[in-house]
């Protein structure tokens, strides 16, 4: 069992970490579907809604230990830290910006998985045009925090989505 343990998390790592870089960990259908606003200046607070989960998914997101929102730079770097939004600092760069969201939401086993997601917001000077939110789901920055942070993630869901369906069946059967 050990052997089969570590076999698995050395193939996880394996697969995981070439598409940790640039993309979102997120799988299993979960994305940030719109970012509120899409853009806006200094002083913003910034929110977000869910795409392929339920109402619960989200609110276990929510109120979930992993739970993070971080506004990212045009670069990529951890700018501020956030509560359910989260607010433009005054020093924030103005540019195609980002933020990033770290929470558990339930798999198709109802076990939560962790996710790593990115989506879409400028930081605009003020008094310029705000447009309204579009695609919002973009992959994470390339930065070598969000690289390792998303590889971390891509691993635990890949060892999630292995052992969660043999941990659910014998409640199911």
């Amino acid at each position: 069992m050990r052997r089969l343990l570590v076999l698995g998390i050395i193939v996880s790592t394996a697969l995981a970490v070439p598409f940790a870089a640039g993309v979102n960990a997120a799988g299993g259908g979960v994305s940030i579907a719109t970012v509120t606003p899409g853009a806006g200046p200094v002083g913003t607070d910034v929110g977000f809604v869910l795409a392929g989960t339920d109402a619960s998914g989200t609110t276990e997101c929510l109120t979930s230990s992993a739970y993070r929102l971080e506004l990212l730079a045009p670069d990529g770097v951890l700018v501020v830290t956030g509560g359910e939004t989260v607010a433009v600092p005054p020093d924030a760069q103005a540019g195609a910006s980002s933020i990033r969201l770290v929470c558990y939401v339930p798999d198709a086993t109802g076990r939560r998985v962790i996710r790593g997601l990115c989506g879409r917001f400028t930081v605009t000077d003020p008094g310029a045009v705000v447009p309204s939110p579009g695609a919002a789901s973009i992959p994470c920055p390339a930065t070598p925090r969000l690289a390792l942070g998303q590889s971390v993630i891509a691993v635990e869901r890949a060892l999630s989505a292995a052992f969660n369906p043999l941990l659910a069946a014998p409640l199911t059967s």
